[in-house]
Parts: C-alpha cells; sequence; structure tokens
C-alpha cells in the first residue's frame, strides 16, 4: 500500500485556512509533541532553500485532523523548498539535522539566561560533547542558518591537488620549482596517455599503458633539464587508468565489428504483430557433420524463417556440394516450402539479410504489396554488419543451446576447439541418412516452438501466442507452387508444334497445351531451381510441363494417346467456332466500298486542244528547221583557237576538235533549245 504524501508548510497553511508563518510555528511546536486541534501531527524536517538558513518542515497527511486531511490532496511544491546544493561539503545532510537536534533545546531558551546553561549543561551530558563544541555550533547557527552546521569547503575544493602523482609533485616541490610548470607537465602527460589508450597499445592492458606513460614522463623531464629521483617517475594504476576510455578511438579505428557491437541499441516489441505480418529470414550455417551420399563429411546449413509477430521458426536444411555456397535457388526453394506449410502460408512482409542470395525474393514485391496497405515497406534488407538489429540472430543463439547443441556430431562453434568423443580424433558426423537429419531437425524445431520464451514474450511458447493470434480471426494467405515458381524464372516464349513445345533439346507436353491450334506462341517461364520443369501459360494461369517421352512402336497407347490430343484439339476448334460469330468478309468489304467516297478535284482552266496542239507544233518545226548555232563548247574552242594563233606556236597545245564532237554538240544544242520550248508553254 502507498505510503501517505508528506505536504508542505505552505499546503498545509492552504488546507487548515491559516497564515504560512501560524503552520510553520505549528510544525515546529508539534515537533516537540505539542497536539494541534486535538491531533498529533507527525512532522519532519529536512534541508533545502527556505526557512532558517535552509530547514523545511512537512506533516504527514494522514496525521492531520480528519476534516483537514479528507481534503488534502498534494500541492505544488514551494519554489522555495526545491532542494538544491547548498554551501558546504557535500552529503551533509544528516551530520546537520543530527547537530540540530542537539542544540535545538538550547535554541528554545533566552541567550545569557540560567535556563540556557542548565540547557547547555543537559546537552553537553546527553551527546557526550564539550559545551566548546556546542557554542561554537550556536555561534554557526545564529550566523549562517542551519548550513552554518555543516563541514565548510575546503580552500582547495574543486583544484587539482595531485599534477602527476604525489611522489612526482612532492619531488618537485622540494626542489623549488614553480606550480606553473608542474601544470603543463601534467596536461602534457595527460595528452600523451589520452593518446596511448586510443592507439594500438590499448590492447596489451593497462600496465604496458603505465609503463610506456612513465617513459613519457622521463622524456619530458630530459627535454626541460629536470633531474629528479627514479622513484619519482612512478605513475599510479588509478591516475593511468582515468583515460581508459580513449581506447574506444583505437576500436573504432581497428575492431569495427566490437565496436558495432557496444553501440547503443533500442528494443524493439514484435508481440503485437500480427503472424507472418513480418517474416525474418536469414542462412545459418549449422555445426554439425553429416555424411554426403558419397560419404565424404559436410557442414550443413539452414535457410530459416522466423515469424516476428509469434516467434516461431522454420528451417529448410541444405546439403551442398564441396566449394558450394547457399544460392538464391535454394532460399526460393525454403520459400516455397514455407507457403506451402498450412500453418505458415504466404508472408506479408519480409525482412531479409543483406546476402546475394536474398536478392531473387524482390521477384514477389508485387505480390506482397496486395497485402498491405499503399505505400507500405514490404521488403526491408538488413545492414551489413548489424547482426544486434535482426531478431533471428538472438534465435539462432537459444537454437544452437536447445536443438542444435543436440544433435549428434555437434561439434561446436569452435572449430579449432570441437567437441570429440575420442582425444586426438576428429568427431564423428552424424550416424545417418540425410534424410534421417532432415527430419530430426525438424521435430527439434517444432519442440522448440512449444518451448516458452522470457522477457517480452512472457514466458509463453510461440505455439501459444500462434494459436492466440488464430483464435482471434488470423488466416494464412495461400499462393499456389506454380505462381512463385514463376515469379522465380526466367521468361521465353515458343510457338507450339502440334502439341509439343521444344525447351532446351527437349519435347515437353501437357493436357491442356494439346488443345491449342498448330503453331500458337506459347508464354513460358523457365524456373531458377534445378530440376524444376519449365511452365506455359495458358489461359492465363501457369501449368508444369512434362517431358514428352516416345511411345514404343508395338505399344498401343501411343494411338490411344495420340487420338485423345487430336480430340482435345478438335474439342477446343469448336468451342472457339463457337464462341466466335459468323462474318460474310465479301458481304463486308462491299459495304466498306460503297461507304467510302472518291475525292475529285475541282476544275482547273479550260484549254482549246485544237489551236494550242497546232502553235506548239508550228514552234518545234521552226526551231528543228533552223540552222543550229554554235554550243557554248564551239565558242570557247574558237576563242581558244584565236589566242593561240595570235601568240607563238605552242606544240603542247590541244587539236582542234573532230566533225563528230562538233556534231554532238550541235545536237546537245538542239536538245536544249526544245526543252526550253516545252517548258515555257508548259
Amino acid at each position: 500500500m502507498p505510503s501517505a504524501p508528506w505536504i508542505s508548510s505552505q499546503t498545509f497553511a492552504e488546507q487548515a485556512s491559516i497564515s504560512v508563518q501560524t503552520a510553520r510555528r505549528v510544525l515546529r511546536t508539534a515537533l516537540d509533541g505539542d497536539c494541534w486541534r486535538g491531533a498529533q501531527l507527525k512532522v519532519r524536517r529536512r534541508l533545502g532553500r527556505g526557512g532558517r538558513g535552509g530547514l523545511i518542515y512537512e506533516v504527514a497527511a494522514d496525521s492531520l485532523p480528519r476534516e483537514i486531511a479528507s481534503s488534502v490532496e498534494p500541492g505544488p511544491t514551494d519554489p522555495g523548498l526545491s532542494s538544491g546544493p547548498l554551501p558546504g561539503a557535500r552529503r551533509q545532510d544528516a551530520r546537520v539535522l543530527e547537530r540540530l537536534d542537539v542544540i535545538n533545546p538550547i535554541l528554545k531558551t533566552t541567550p545569557t539566561s540560567a535556563a540556557r546553561a542548565e540547557a547547555m549543561e543537559l546537552a553537553c551530558v546527553a551527546s557526550g560533547l564539550s559545551e566548546r563544541t556546542l557554542y561554537r555550533w550556536l555561534r554557526q547557527y545564529e550566523d549562517q542558518g542551519v548550513r552554518g552546521l555543516a563541514r565548510a569547503l575546503p580552500r582547495n575544493a574543486g583544484q587539482r591537488r595531485v599534477y602527476v602523482s604525489r611522489d612526482f609533485d612532492r619531488a618537485w616541490r622540494t626542489q623549488g620549482r614553480a606550480e606553473a610548470e608542474l601544470d603543463a607537465i601534467g596536461v602534457e602527460l595527460a595528452q600523451g596517455l589520452k593518446g596511448l589508450w586510443a592507439s594500438r597499445a590499448e590492447q596489451a592492458g593497462s600496465s604496458e599503458i603505465r609503463r610506456l606513460g612513465e617513459f613519457l614522463l622521463r622524456e619530458i623531464c630530459q627535454r626541460d633539464a629536470v633531474v629528479l629521483p627514479h622513484e619519482a617517475f612512478r605513475l599510479s594504476r588509478r591516475y593511468v587508468e582515468r583515460f581508459a576510455h580513449y581506447r574506444a578511438v583505437n576500436q573504432r579505428r581497428n575492431d569495427r565489428k566490437a565496436f558495432d557491437d557496444g553501440k547503443p541499441r533500442i528494443r524493439r516489441d514484435w508481440t503485437a504483430l500480427a503472424p507472418m505480418e513480418r517474416v525474418v529470414a536469414d542462412v545459418k550455417h549449422l555445426d554439425v557433420i553429416v555424411r554426403r551420399p558419397d560419404g565424404s563429411p559436410a557442414w550443413p546449413k539452414i535457410v530459416a524463417f522466423m515469424d516476428a509477430g509469434t516467434g516461431r521458426v522454420w528451417a529448410h536444411p541444405v546439403l551442398l556440394e564441396r566449394g558450394e555456397g547457399v544460392r538464391q535457388e535454394h532460399v526460393i526453394e525454403a520459400l516455397l516450402g514455407m507457403v506451402a506449410d498450412p500453418a505458415w502460408g504466404f508472408p506479408q512482409g519480409l525482412y531479409l539479410d543483406n546476402g546475394a542470395e536474398f536478392g531473387a525474393l524482390v521477384k514477389i514485391d508485387g505480390a506482397l504489396q496486395l497485402l498491405n496497405e499503399p505505400g507500405a515497406r514490404t521488403l526491408i534488407f538488413a545492414r551489413p554488419y548489424n547482426a544486434s538489429a535482426k531478431p533471428i540472430e538472438s534465435l539462432f543463439a537459444r537454437l544452437d543451446r536447445y536443438v542444435f547443441g543436440l544433435l549428434p556430431g555437434y561439434a561446436g562453434p569452435n572449430r579449432m576447439a570441437q567437441k570429440t568423443q575420442s582425444v586426438g580424433k576428429p568427431p564423428q558426423p552424424f550416424p545417418g541418412t540425410w534424410e534421417d537429419f532432415s527430419a530430426t531437425l525438424r521435430d527439434l524445431i517444432t519442440t522448440y516452438n512449444h518451448r516458452p520464451v522470457g522477457g517480452l514474450w512472457r514466458d509463453r511458447s510461440p505455439q501459444a501466442w500462434f494459436e492466440e493470434k488464430v483464435a482471434s480471426g488470423w488466416r494464412a494467405a495461400r499462393v499456389d507452387d506454380a505462381s512463385l515458381d514463376a515469379a522465380f524464372s526466367d521468361a521465353d516464349s515458343r510457338r507450339l508444334d502440334r502439341g509439343v513445345l521444344k525447351i532446351g533439346g527437349l519435347r515437353y507436353s501437357h493436357e491442356r497445351l494439346a488443345a491449342l491450334p498448330h503453331r500458337t506462341v506459347v508464354d513460358l517461364a523457365l524456373p531458377w531451381r534445378r530440376g524444376r520443369p519449365p511452365l506455359a501459360r495458358i489461359d492465363g494461369q501457369w501449368v508444369y510441363l512434362a517431358v514428352d517421352a516416345p511411345y514404343p512402336a508395338r505399344w498401343i497407347d501411343g494411338a490411344r494417346e495420340s487420338s485423345r490430343r487430336q480430340t482435345r484439339q478438335s474439342a477446343h476448334v469448336r468451342a472457339l467456332a463457337n464462341d466466335a460469330p459468323a462474318i460474310d468478309p465479301v458481304d463486308l468489304k462491299r459495304r466498306m466500298a460503297r461507304r467510302l467516297e472518291a475525292v475529285v478535284p475541282q476544275a482547273g482552266l479550260t484549254l482549246d486542244l485544237g489551236a494550242d496542239v497546232r502553235a506548239r507544233g508550228e514552234a518545234v518545226r521552226m526551231i528543228l528547221e533552223a540552222p543550229p548555232g554554235p554550243s557554248p563548247a564551239e565558242l570557247r574552242r574558237a576563242r581558244e583557237r584565236a589566242r593561240d594563233e595570235a601568240a607563238p606556236m605552242d606544240l603542247d597545245a590541244s587539236p582542234s576538235p573532230s566533225p563528230a564532237e562538233l556534231r554532238r554538240a550541235r545536237e546537245r544544242a538542239r536538245t536544249e533549245r526544245l526543252e526550253r520550248v516545252h517548258g515555257r508553254d508548259d
């Protein structure tokens, strides 16, 4: 039951409808045993800001008279009642109150009276202190109030008393050297120790830092020509370790993993999430030895999924060949196995490790968006080297303790210190096949899902959380395997060849494929998982194709299968015929011809064909009968000959044109004139 509150004298005055001064006097007299309004008040004193030099009174609410206590609510604290630092040594409250109790009977008497002398004598007997001490306390109380009863702060409070070490400072002062120089050496040494702790030397521990610091101190003194005894250069471990927190600098520089592990973290409460609302995925390397089918030892791995809302775990074991790693196909196979589990189903969101093997899950982001509000984050990739932020890492630690460590063949996480059955011999592998190991692992994980978990899970098992949320109405989302395989695949297409598709040198068929007409283009999906057959999209649905194996020549089953395929195709074509209406293309084109309008241009100039034709013929005849004039080339050659005749004879001059050349030139000139005439008439 909670204790009764203590109220201040100001709140007491307000509730009792009296002045603050009267309330304080009532509380002071109540300490002597006096009653107030028939009630014995329970009063206490404490130090603070207010009262006689820092003494305040408080009364317990349950000790007040009934008519006042029923309406008392602890009011706001007086501004003068806030406890703050008092001038004097620290942690003196108990001593001050004890001294006040001793001198309180003396304070009630008149100074220099016989009553004071008698009270002083009784106080000396009761406390065992001398009159000199009590008189000093009285004088301090009268001069400074309650604060005067505390021990005074030393004059050098807050100042450095030791600069390097007690021995070094003593030897320094013995030689009469200046305090300022000693302070400078202390500052320089402190900087050197900080640098040592921030360097790789901190890995050797404080003893090595101490040795190096003492050497730095000797070097400083040698530089300044300071000669001190050998014993003065010893540093205390406490002084050296004052700067040990600087080792975080070296850790951040050279051991980032350890530095990141020590970063401040927050906790997240995943218990409010619905099942499959956020599924965390990661790869775990098992410390268990198994044998491959060929007898060679192997270290298996698991692709694990953790339902963050319930804490359940689903694991898919993977046995790899020598030198192989977990690839995207293994993650896809694990996801398909989880989705096919009736208790799991399709996730609403994924929290994935940053490894490349989880990159393929981006393919289903569109499907995840359908299960969430618009704009919600459906795929979250963890930051690299940030294991403490992933809840599945703590799950792996528990699985090592409660599941993997129980398996025969468990060798422990340290490969150099394996857990062996015999000294000097390697550990024995799991006694059984890979199928036995996988079945055993699944059974142990099922048992773990029923184990209570503490902390935020309140000592309830993941299965109990799951059953509670199922009872509240949660249902799993389902997706068929063919659609998921098609999501993680390469797109392709083929033209159907009489009911068969040729892919990668093999012939594939399907009963729905045989119904399609010859040379139909079919969309394909080639899964990334090894050993999975290709898929074909038929009528908007993905179906797995099967290899079309040839039938033996003597088997009648081949003829029957051929007949069934042809029958399905005929039925499909008949269905198409029933679905398509009958249209006469000839009648349709005739209607189109009648609707088409011919473009008729507007009328131009009206010509008199008789007069125009005669005028054109007359012009042509005149040109043909006219003697042809010299062409431009002939004129040019004539000018050149005239120039040559006037000039001296040149044996290298070009010869005059031949008759054939002149004839061709005249024909060209006549042709050009005819073309100009026709062009002008047009």
